[in-house]
């Protein structure tokens, strides 16, 4: 089983129209100052942007697959589901807890639908203590 838990859709959008700005910005100014460093750091910062939105849309917020919890980010998290020992539940996130490890998850990035199937299969699961 494999299960992807997919970030809310206009975050993407979002990060691609900041970085397509930032590069315009950057793109002006360099034509209007050639020699500010400030005007290719905003072409960069916009390139890393349009990177970031890429990486969300390819990877997603968090796979679930037969053994382990992955939360993907630059340094992606996992833990593995059979010592998952404690879940909290707050308003706004989850906290995942192993005997060693952490995992908080955000409910305010993970699109609706995607939110209903993890908390059924966060229900689902049997901790172990």
């Amino acid at each position: 089983m494999k299960m992807k838990i997919r970030y809310i859709k206009n975050r993407s959008s979002i990060n691609i129209a900041f970085g397509t700005l930032m590069i315009l910005v950057g793109l002006f100014a360099v034509y209007k100052n050639k020699f500010s460093i400030y005007s290719y750091l905003w072409v960069v910062l916009g390139a890393l942007q349009l990177g970031a939105a890429w990486f969300e849309r390819k990877k997603q917020y968090i796979t679930i697959e037969d053994d382990k919890l992955t939360k993907h980010s630059l340094f992606p998290k996992s833990i593995e589901i059979r010592e998952i020992r404690k879940i909290k539940k707050d308003y706004n996130s989850y906290k995942i807890e192993t005997s060693e490890k952490s995992l908080k998850i955000d409910k305010r990035k993970i699109e609706p639908e995607s939110l209903y199937k993890l908390e059924d299969y966060l229900n689902g699961l049997e901790l172990t203590s």
